[in-house]
């Protein structure tokens, strides 16, 4: 009795002690999972030791405070930033951030948007200095390009790529703002080209990249190149992008725009192509990005200007290399082919016309000699073999003029080079006139013939008449 109240007096113990153990480990899980959500969030958040104090100033009215405006703080970590607070400037244009994160992979950004334009300030990196101060400046906005120029700008033609039938393009600019306030345009295009910034572009450009200050803005395509409302401070503003452009012979020539006045333009190409400019000046090779490039560059260019660059030497591929020769044979060379042609038609189409008339005048001929000579049946054997004569010149006739059609047919094709044209349609037409000079020759024999036939044919009957009247 004893062991068995023993017994069951742990039971209620033992079942204690397991729902403790359980939740022991709930709450370890629970404080695991809160551990792992909350770490990422506190080191994004950057709670710690670090400030940013800072003021925003409006250069354009020499830089006055400016209150009252919403600035945010942006956090940049592992190759992605996010924004992390935004707060308002007090009325001495003054902003702080606190509590901030001094990782040296942490940085920081303050930005802000003003009048349609956005400003953002340099990267703060708090590792080395926890407390830091900045001012960013803001300007007024204008619609006016009147201040703007392209202080430098720099055409990239990378090799082309022979299998896609393309080559690829990188542009840089630098432009300079010389006046007080940041220009803004419009992507409007109600009344025509919208009022913003412009870049050029090639005919049949495509696949347009947008990079260096472009970012946070939009674009469309205008006549020429494309449009983008990214704003130009004061000062100097730097805008990159690239593009691809397609072809379809061995040679392109590339049309550049000018929609700014441009302090100096370079255009740097591969050696291979042999580019080639009339308004730019080659200064020779150079290196770029590690692979040479030749230099085409030339300075004081006006709004408005246009700039050809010929590209000679781009590989085909396969598909494009079977219509090379189209693009290759000059206007001149389709003119003469034409004129040609045409020749040929007309020639084919007189001789044709001889020999049709010849065939009717000779068809009544042949009946009217039949009806005046009934009883003459041994002269029939002679005319079958001089038709079959004929027949077989006509028949050598016709035997040439398809192959002249055949001649004139393969060379229009691009089938025979055009001294092989040439030779065998001299030959041919050679041919023919021998024929025809036979052809003439038996005509004038037969004439004789049957005129003489006809002359011996009425003297026995004028002789039978004399002998009748004796």
């Amino acid at each position: 009795m004893s062991e068995e109240a023993t017994v069951s007096s742990g039971g209620p113990a033992v079942g204690r002690l397991i729902l403790t153990l359980t939740i022991f480990l709930l709450s370890l899980l629970a404080l695991l999972w809160l551990l792992i959500s909350v770490a990422p969030t506190q080191a994004a958040s950057g709670a710690g030791t670090g400030t940013i104090r800072g003021h925003l100033v409006n250069g354009t009215h020499n830089n006055a405070p400016v209150a009252g405006q919403s600035v945010t703080l942006q956090m940049a970590q592992d190759g992605s930033a996010r924004d992390l607070t935004t707060l308002k400037t007090d009325s001495q244009g003054a902003f702080l951030f606190t509590g901030l994160a001094t990782a040296s992979t942490v940085k920081y950004a303050v930005y802000t948007r003003y009048q349609g334009a956005q400003y953002v300030s340099d990267l703060v990196d708090l590792s080395k200095q926890a407390v830091q101060q900045i001012e960013l400046t803001v300007y007024d906005a204008t619609s006016s390009s009147a201040d703007l120029a392209v202080v430098q700008a720099t055409i990239l033609i990378h090799e082309p790529d022979a299998s896609k039938g393309t080559f690829t393009v990188s542009e840089i600019y630098f432009f300079q703002n010389v006046g007080k306030t940041t220009y803004v345009g419009s992507l409007n295009a109600s009344q025509g080209r919208p009022n913003a910034l412009l870049f050029s572009l090639p005919q049949g450009a495509r696949n347009v990249a947008l990079d260096q200050g472009f970012n946070s803005v939009e674009a469309i395509q205008v006549a020429g190149g494309f449009a983008s409302d990214a704003a130009v401070p004061p000062g100097e503003t730097q805008f990159s992008f690239s593009f691809e452009v397609p072809y379809q012979s061995t040679s392109y020539d590339f049309a550049y725009t000018f929609f700014y006045p441009t302090v100096q333009l370079s255009v740097l190409t591969p050696p291979a192509l042999q580019a080639s400019s009339g308004a730019l000046s080659s200064k020779g090779l150079m290196t770029a990005n590690s692979h040479p490039y030749l230099l085409l560059q030339n300075q004081n260019f006006r709004s408005g200007d246009q700039v050809h660059v010929r590209l000679q030497g781009l590989p085909l591929g396969s598909s494009q290399s079977q219509h090379q020769g189209l693009f290759l044979v000059p206007t001149w060379v389709w003119l003469v082919g034409g004129v040609l042609v045409m020749l040929a038609i007309i020639v084919l189409s007189s001789l044709l016309y001889h020999l049709f008339q010849r065939w009717r005048e000779s068809k009544p001929r042949g009946r009217q000699h039949a009806q005046k000579r009934p009883a003459h049946t041994q002269a029939e054997p002679e005319a079958i073999h001089t038709r079959g004569k004929a027949d077989a010149g006509s028949s050598e006739q016709d035997r040439l003029l398809h192959q002249l059609l055949e001649l004139d047919k393969a060379f229009e094709e691009g089938r025979l080079k055009k001294t092989e044209y040439t030779e065998e349609r001299a030959r041919i037409k050679e041919r023919l006139r021998v024929l025809l000079s036979l052809e003439q020759e038996k005509e004038h024999r037969r004439g004789a013939k049957e005129r003489q036939t006809a002359g011996s044919s009425r003297s026995p009957s004028n002789a039978k008449r004399r002998s009748g009247k004796s």
